[in-house]
């Protein structure tokens, strides 16, 4: 039996040398050829292996805006509040410093109801050097008190342009009031000066008989 075992053996040796050699290769090969990088495999092997780049489709179209929402409904009003309290009255103001005041009328007449203090006031227009009236000269006495002050100001009724000067005292052309005047009023319309092409040059004005007011004090 052995002697049979052995020559078996002897006989099929290089056989069984074959296959020891190309089972153990074959195992050698497997963990010589292990792949664990894209670098082991062949470049055209490799560019079949990849995948061809998705081309990007065209952009679609923008969508229609959507239709604005309707304004809400204005709510109810609230209740009216309650009305506050009345505020405290104020300190009563002090008495003007005019001592008194008039409405004067081109004519030299006062006018009582706009007027105070001046129940004995005269009021006359004044006389030039050859005694006749010199318009838009007023003089001003009988007044009850020694005057510190004046203001004169044009009614705003006048439809023109007029100006108006007060002093205290007479003057040049108040000088021949009788009584002396107290305080001197005069009234001015303005006239514009112009040149010989009838081009405005300058303002000037001539006194005339206008209504005005007057405060004293």
């Amino acid at each position: 039996m052995i002697i049979r075992m052995l020559t078996a053996l002897r006989q099929n040796i290089v056989a069984w040398i074959a296959l020891f050699i190309a089972l153990t290769g074959t195992s050698m090969a497997a963990s010589h050829y292990l792949i664990t990088s894209t670098a082991q495999i062949k470049p055209s092997v490799l560019k079949q292996l990849r995948v061809a780049p998705v081309s990007t489709g065209p952009t679609g179209a923008a969508g229609a805006p959507g239709t604005p929402g309707r304004e809400g409904a204005a709510g109810p009003s609230g209740p009216r509040g309650e009305a506050g309290p009345s505020g405290e009255a104020g300190p009563k103001g002090e008495p003007g410093s005019a001592l008194a005041y008039a409405h004067v009328s081109k004519d030299g007449t006062i006018d009582a109801a706009n007027s105070k203090n001046v129940e004995n006031v005269k009021v006359e227009i004044a006389k030039n050097g050859i005694g006749g009236p010199e318009p838009g000269v007023y003089c001003i006495s009988g007044l009850s008190f020694k005057p510190r002050n004046v203001i004169g100001t044009i009614d705003a009724k006048e439809l023109t342009p007029r100006f108006i000067s007060a002093t205290l005292g007479k003057t040049e052309f108040s000088a021949h009031c009788t009584p002396e005047a107290q305080v001197t009023v005069e009234t001015w319309t303005a006239i514009p000066g112009r040149n010989g092409r009838g081009e405005i040059t300058g303002i000037g004005g001539e006194t005339s008989n206008e209504a005005f007011y007057i405060a004293i004090s």
